[in-house]
């Protein structure tokens, strides 16, 4: 498990020496993690999604000095290691909210009772199946993400939605409701939590949020 945490170190300090949106958030997690600390071994439970999907999403990684591809290693090599499960969502937040929960796994490696204790972040491992909508979400917690693998195409607050890649990052302000979909490829993210780690999920409803999976590829990035 230690190459995984050395390599989640690596993503962090470089973005860290940054100048992009998540610097704030790397040097905050860099500076509340013991990161010489000892590892807890969870107990290791599996999911379909992974088992279908992260092969294919950690070959798809950025090979241009971003730190992904030794990230996916390192995760390909300890996946069955993890404590992986569903985001698990009432029935009656809609059809959508019920296909999302079916193709996505997450699982924790930094926090409380997590492989590595801290109780100043909440950090780990998204993978999302292909064609696959994560419906507008919010939670008062601030949140990084580092796309490893795939892509798909993001949208935060009433912005376009815009393409994301492997080596990509992204940047959420607490409370600001955001939403992912994937293509023909799975998507492996990296999430980081840096404040109300014991926010709530919430599925946002309502303009500008009724109709956006439906422009996915029609409105471009300012």
């Amino acid at each position: 498990m230690s190459p995984l945490i050395y390599a989640f170190n690596e993503i962090f300090s470089a973005a860290a020496e940054s100048s992009g949106a998540v610097q704030k958030t790397a040097k905050f997690v860099l500076e509340n993690v013991g990161w010489n600390s000892s590892l807890m071994k969870p107990k290791p439970t599996g999911h379909p999604v992974v088992e279908a999907c992260l092969p294919t999403a950690c070959a798809n990684t950025d090979s241009n000095g971003s730190g992904c591809r030794a990230l996916a290693s390192a995760l390909m090599e300890t996946h069955k290691l993890l404590a992986w499960r569903a985001t698990i969502r009432p029935p009656d937040e809609g059809p959508d909210v019920v296909a999302f929960v079916q193709n996505y796994a997450v699982t924790t490696i930094f926090g409380p009772g997590a492989v590595l204790q801290s109780d100043k972040v909440l950090a780990g491992f998204t993978l999302q199946a292909p064609d696959t909508y994560y419906p507008p979400h919010a939670h008062h917690a601030e949140e990084s993400y580092w796309v490893v693998g795939g892509n798909g195409d993001w949208r935060v607050g009433s912005n376009p939605w815009y393409a994301v890649q492997s080596g990509d990052t992204i940047y959420h302000k607490p409370d600001v409701p955001h939403a992912m979909q994937t293509n023909q490829l799975p998507m492996l993210s990296v999430w980081l939590w840096t404040s109300d780690l014991d926010s709530k999920v919430i599925i946002v409803r309502g303009p500008p949020f009724t109709s956006i999976a439906g422009s996915i590829g029609v409105e471009q990035n300012n």
